[in-house]
């Protein structure tokens, strides 16, 4: 709030009105809200389809945790929860669409773009790309290892958009994402509900047209009290 209350316009040197304020906050309580619930949502029902995957994690929150509930500070001893929601929003990325506009007259793809024209980019497409994801179908966690992130080009992977634009909230919401699913994944294991049909509904945000119905049983062997 601070930040926000002392930010002043480059040119006139203006604050923010009380009603801009307000609409700021609104944006982010709500964007932010929304966005990380579907990614632990898709996170969920990828692990429950990949029990080899959900096996590995749970591995890594005992070790790492020991039954305790995770904290800011462990997120570095977190690597593979970490690349467990980065695949899972590369898969199912909640922003799933943006759009840009041309300051300027430019071509992009053989394609000339006039000043003020809006160009749609979709990351829930790019993210499937054989050119630079292999079998980008299947959910390898594997990778967002650093090496694997160093070798790819930076554009290739959108899930909070790019560039001055990009979503101011990514970092904030990375770490949430993080701690929700540590704190769960270490306790409970959820499984689909058989038959029941999931289904991308690309809204707004990258929504599960029917739901996701799980049933949740604690972990045999878990390390909780």
């Amino acid at each position: 709030m601070s930040i926000l209350m002392f930010a002043r316009d480059e040119d006139s040197g203006q604050g923010m009105t009380d009603s801009q304020l307000r609409d700021e906050v609104m944006t982010f309580l709500l964007a932010g809200h929304e966005t990380t619930s579907l990614a632990l949502a898709w996170t969920w029902y990828l692990l429950a389809a990949h029990p080899h995957v959900d096996k590995r994690l749970e591995n890594e929150l005992d070790t790492t945790l020991a039954g305790r509930p995770p904290t800011y500070n462990d997120l570095g001893n977190l690597a593979y929860t970490r690349m467990v929601i980065e695949e899972a929003m590369r898969l199912y990325p909640p922003a799933w669409g943006l759009s840009r506009q041309a300051m300027g007259p430019d071509r992009i793809g053989g394609y000339d773009l006039p000043r003020g024209w809006l160009v749609f980019i979709i990351p829930f497409v790019m993210h499937r790309l054989p050119a630079y994801w292999e079998e980008p179908e299947k959910f390898d966690p594997e990778r967002f290892t650093l090496a694997q992130n160093a070798a790819r080009p930076k554009f290739v992977n959108l899930p909070f958009g790019a560039g001055p634009r990009q979503c101011i909230g990514s970092q904030f919401a990375m770490i949430e994402a993080q701690l929700v699913l540590g704190t769960l994944a270490s306790h409970y294991r959820l499984e689909l509900v058989p038959g029941h049909r999931v289904e991308p509904w690309p809204l707004i945000t990258l929504r599960p047209r029917y739901g996701i119905r799980m049933t949740i049983e604690h972990r045999a062997g878990s390390l909780s009290n």
